[in-house]
């Protein structure tokens, strides 16, 4: 059976909480459509498609919670217009959040596992910044 479900939205989300321990947000600005297979839940949306196994996954919703900043960055340095992460493993992707939700920067980190977010490419505003599991809210002023 192949089911299709869209969801479009300027903000909110839809967040996949696997038994595994993984969990799994695509925005809705990014226009995913779900679809099940025998054995697989796949989220194709504008910018990535994740396959979740079916029987991994604990439950998924759809939020409008986008400020969420549950597991804090420690490896975090600021220091004149930039935030620079370092500790993170090769391939983490560093995205930078609107308080709406809107994806606004990605960038993946390089073999030297350090990512940096220039402020000044930024507009002022308060943004949320995610690495991995991990999140913090920045003001740009």
């Amino acid at each position: 059976m192949f089911t299709a479900l869209f969801a479009f939205a300027d903000s909110g989300r839809i967040v996949i909480k696997q038994k595994s321990g993984a969990e799994t947000i695509i925005e809705l600005s990014n226009k995913p459509v779900i679809t099940f297979s025998n054995e697989n839940m796949t989220i194709t949306s504008d910018i990535e498609t994740v396959v979740v196994p079916l029987n991994d996954i604990g439950n998924y919703q759809v939020s409008n919670e986008t400020t969420s900043i549950e597991h804090p960055l420690s490896d975090a340095q600021y220091s004149e217009g930039k935030v620079t992460f370092s500790g993170l493993a090769e391939g983490t992707h560093v995205n930078v959040y609107s308080m709406d939700g809107r994806l606004i920067r990605n960038i993946s980190t390089a073999k030297s596992a350090r990512a940096t977010v220039m402020l000044q490419d930024l507009p002022k505003g308060t943004f949320i910044i995610s690495a991995g599991n991990s999140r913090i809210k920045i003001v740009n002023k």
